[in-house]
């Protein structure tokens, strides 16, 4: 199996995978959302969604991979679903409820896959192509 070179225009299988992860867990949070937003105040709802927003702007940034995206949008990246993984350990962690707990188990569970993938050397090399 051959590694990406800097002119190869196809987008590798561990930056696809991390792109389809990213969009997975966009549309995972807005199911949990809507499945859990009856029972909730405003309070709540906030709290709720606040950790979906960030991985709904990665999902953005993950809708660029194959196209202009540099260095920069990896990183960013990554920083983002760090900020939104390790406080759901905590959050799984201090669960009251299946409810809550699910919902920090999903982003831990499809977040760090994601953070591990854009690490990978095939990812870096790809964000590192010449445009």
């Amino acid at each position: 199996m051959s590694s990406p070179t800097r002119t190869d225009p196809t987008m590798p299988r561990q930056v696809r995978a991390a792109q389809l992860l990213l969009l997975g867990l966009a549309l995972a949070g807005l199911v949990v959302i809507l499945a859990l937003s009856d029972s909730l105040t405003s309070y709540g709802l906030g709290d709720l969604m606040a950790p979906w927003i960030l991985i709904w702007v990665c999902a953005l940034l993950a809708l660029k991979y194959g196209g202009s995206a540099r260095g920069g949008v990896r990183i960013t990246t990554i920083v983002v679903m760090v900020f939104v993984v390790l406080p759901s350990f905590s959050k799984a962690l201090g669960a009251a409820g299946p409810a809550e707990f699910v919902d920090a188990a999903l982003r831990i569970v499809l977040g760090l896959p994601v953070i591990v993938l854009l690490f990978l050397p095939e990812t870096t090399a790809w964000f590192d192509r010449a445009k």
